[in-house]
């Protein structure tokens, strides 16, 4: 996710944790969500994302995400 989708996890960090970043770097995922490092024009700072609904596998993790990204996007 960070080497190929830097661009999403900034789109992803100001639609669902109100950051603007300049980088975006992901730290940790689990059920729920994850946890991305920001670097902003205030430093860096750290946020959780929640996802949209509970996964169980790497598979559904992949769906949330897409999901996620179009809805960022379509904003």
């Amino acid at each position: 996710m960070n080497a190929d989708h830097k661009d999403a996890l900034i789109l992803l960090a100001k639609r669902f944790a109100g950051i603007e970043a300049q980088e975006a770097e992901m730290t940790s995922v689990d059920r729920l969500g994850f946890h991305l490092r920001l670097k902003t024009q205030d430093g860096v700072k750290g946020t959780r994302v929640a996802f949209l609904w509970e996964v169980s596998d790497p598979a559904q993790t992949r769906e949330v995400f897409v999901e996620m990204v179009k809805q960022a996007r379509h904003q």
